[in-house]
């Protein structure tokens, strides 16, 4: 019989209120996939554990194994991520990809590949990194490594070679549509530059520090997170509650430092 106590890295995707004291953690893991936890008593004033089951926590869980849910006894930190919490734009950046990966894994599923995704990810916005790239490229390798990659090297439609032109883009079709299938089309469909696609496809085959070297002004930004959005979107069936904020917040007037 194997023990009732085990110990996992991982990256708290959010949390759930139960009861008057307790929390439900949803977290990713690194070696047992996503499991969902009871933490008893941490939202009482005196709980030592109660920095380890906010949203985007990161730490080695000691837990105990319950009848329905595995029971948190114990926490030691591996990431605070305290620049990353303190800038809104970062913190909804990181909410936006713990929800994409909560969506797009299934509970006690190998998910290591998955995590790594995630830690990278917060790392990067951790260290700076523009919140943008950051989301395009965890977007896409969330996408690769949960089986929904999406097509850019033929057209999603006839599989011929895409040509460097104009293409078209279709979340409902996996990808990028060729020009001869939209003109073929009764509906229309998004436009893909060919910037764009150059760049989902170097991001998609990039490690975080080589996508970090893409220059990406505003137009191209906007390009990317339209079509990976909808992509998402489409794949997950539902809204990114998350990305919502995001685009509350870009409304804001950016405060101009003062002249000295």
């Amino acid at each position: 019989m194997g023990s009732r106590t085990y110990r996992a890295e991982a990256i708290v995707l959010k949390t759930l209120d139960l009861g008057e004291a307790d929390r439900i953690l949803t977290l990713l893991t690194r070696h047992h996939g996503k499991v969902k936890v009871v933490a008893k008593g941490i939202r009482r004033p005196t709980s030592r554990l109660a920095g380890y089951a906010e949203p985007l926590s990161h730490a080695t869980y000691q837990l105990a194994r319950g009848r329905e849910l595995d029971v948190l006894t114990g926490a030691e930190s591996r990431a605070t991520y305290r620049e990353l919490r303190e800038d809104l734009d970062r913190i909804a950046a990181g909410w936006y990809i713990a929800e994409i990966a909560d969506r797009t894994t299934v509970e006690h599923a190998p998910a290591a590949a998955a995590f790594a995704v995630v830690e990278t990810a917060l790392s990067h916005l951790e260290a700076g990194h523009p919140h943008a790239l950051v989301c395009r490229w965890a977007d896409l390798h969330l996408l690769d490594r949960t089986g929904f990659r999406p097509e850019l090297l033929v057209c999603s439609r006839c599989t011929g070679t895409l040509q460097e032109r104009t293409n078209a883009w279709s979340p409902f079709d996996g990808g990028a549509v060729c020009t001869t299938c939209v003109d073929r089309s009764a509906g229309g469909l998004p436009a893909l530059s060919v910037r764009a696609l150059k760049s989902l496809r170097y991001l998609l085959t990039s490690d975080f520090a080589a996508a970090s070297r893409l220059r990406v002004d505003e137009i191209l930004e906007r390009e990317l997170e339209r079509h990976l959005r909808a992509f998402m979107q489409h794949v997950l069936d539902r809204e990114i509650a998350s990305a919502r904020l995001i685009d509350e917040l870009a409304r804001l007037p950016r405060r101009v430092p003062n002249a000295v």
